[in-house]
């Protein structure tokens, strides 16, 4: 019925460009929302009842309510009376539920392939609450459980994480082969957020990790088993219209954590940044940079302690050599150049239930240049070697907010690989 609905309400109502004459907001009705509560779009809009309307508050609040994630489709358009406006929230809803098969391959690899089942609820009480629990077999063995709640009550913005997991996983360092790692863990995170765009939070842990085989560097403990707490706080500013595919926008997250505070012969600070800004060099044209890293202090670094690059970062052109260290710094450059905007189709058939029916697409060509480098502390940080890489690919904005790339780069050694990736590089 609210399909119905929103195309009789489309075919009445035009989203009309401003005129020269100022509009203010006397109304805000949103439409298609049969599962997600009103105060879960509205806390992503920066329009409010009594502020001015312009088309690019308009497009921001847009791609504000898409990122979230819990829609096929967002529209915004408006009727007007003098000089106030009706503004008009149309959502499609996505399925939230997926009972689904687990399949993959830890770190993009494959030849490290884990398989299980999941089931996932994105939208929890129709308030963008999340819900995991999920179990895997294969090359990573573990089972876990989830939840995160962005937004306590009606009246704050406290939201709520936590997170306990038993997994049997191998070690990420390629030097001494692979040995396995059985590992407890659970944390507690609580946050708040200040107006749109700013997050700070502390979060409060427990881990246990057993090694089977002992050696130097795989614990702490001579014994083969580190267990210890960690606290840690974070400050996040993101004014990204879209965090999916950014075209405008920043993001600046700075944390530091701490490990172990007695109980355990682990004894470590990590401190670590991630800056990305995104910005229209003309027409649809979108430059992005990247700098990151992170940085230890303390006592002994056990190896699942280390950073790499290879496994959840990639420098393209060593998009599989991992590079390990200590800590790490890194930075990635791209200008995308959109060859087909992001769009929607509606697919009709009986086979497929409404929350499938809609599709957004759209296909961008990416040039980029990668780099980076880790080090230990009985190292120089000028003496570590940088890796590089650049070149350029295609990336298919899918619906779902899936994003495939197929790209082929070329490092500092003058090799080249085709990467095949998924998500947006940064």
């Amino acid at each position: 019925m609210w399909r119905l609905m929103t195309v009789l309400l489309f075919t009445t109502l035009r989203a009309e460009e401003p005129t020269d004459s100022v509009l203010y907001v006397r109304q805000i009705v949103i439409v298609g929302n049969e599962t997600t509560k009103e105060h879960v779009i509205l806390r992503e809009m920066s329009l409010k009842v009594g502020h001015r309307l312009t088309m690019a508050s308009l497009e921001h609040d847009q791609k504000r309510i898409y990122s979230l994630q819990l829609f096929t489709r967002v529209d915004l358009d408006y009727e007007t009376d003098g000089d106030q406006a009706t503004l008009y929230v149309r959502v499609a809803e996505r399925w939230y539920i997926f009972p689904i098969p687990i399949l993959g391959f830890k770190y993009r690899d494959t030849k490290k392939f884990f398989y299980g089942l999941g089931f996932i609820h994105e939208n929890f009480r129709g308030r963008n609450e999340k819900l995991v629990a999920s179990f895997a077999l294969g090359f990573d063995r573990w089972v876990s459980l989830a939840y995160q709640n962005p937004k306590l009550t009606d009246g704050d913005d406290i939201f709520f994480r936590g997170y306990v997991t038993y997994s049997s996983v191998q070690n990420q360092n390629v030097a001494q082969g692979l040995y396995q790692q059985k590992v407890f863990a659970g944390s507690v995170t609580v946050g708040k957020r200040f107006g749109l765009y700013q997050t700070a939070l502390g979060i409060a842990g427990y881990e246990d990790w057993r090694i089977s085989d002992p050696r130097a560097g795989r614990t702490v403990s001579l014994s083969g088993r580190d267990r210890f707490l960690m606290v840690g706080w974070r400050y996040t500013l993101d004014t990204r219209d879209l965090r999916e595919y950014p075209t405008s926008g920043h993001y600046l997250s700075i944390s530091a954590s701490k490990f172990g505070f007695g109980e355990s012969e682990v004894n470590l600070y990590r401190a670590g940044y991630d800056l990305r800004g995104f910005t229209l060099v003309t027409g649809d044209i979108v430059l992005g940079v990247r700098t990151f890293g992170n940085l230890v202090r303390g006592g002994v670094s056990p190896n699942y302690l280390h950073s790499y690059f290879g496994y959840d970062e990639r420098i393209r052109g060593h998009f599989k050599s991992v590079l390990e260290g200590e800590s790490l710094v890194g930075g990635n450059a791209e200008v995308r150049f959109p060859i087909l905007s992001p769009r929607y189709v509606e697919v009709s058939t009986k086979f497929l239930p409404p929350e499938f029916s809609v599709w957004r697409y759209g296909l961008s060509v990416g040039v980029f240049a990668d780099g980076g480098k880790t080090w230990y502390r009985t190292q120089s940080f000028g003496t570590a070697p940088w890796y590089s890489g650049a070149g350029a690919g295609v990336h298919f904005l899918l619906p779902y907010s899936l994003i495939l790339r197929t790209e082929y780069a070329v490092n500092n050694l003058g090799k080249g690989e085709f990467v095949l990736d998924f998500g947006s590089s940064f």
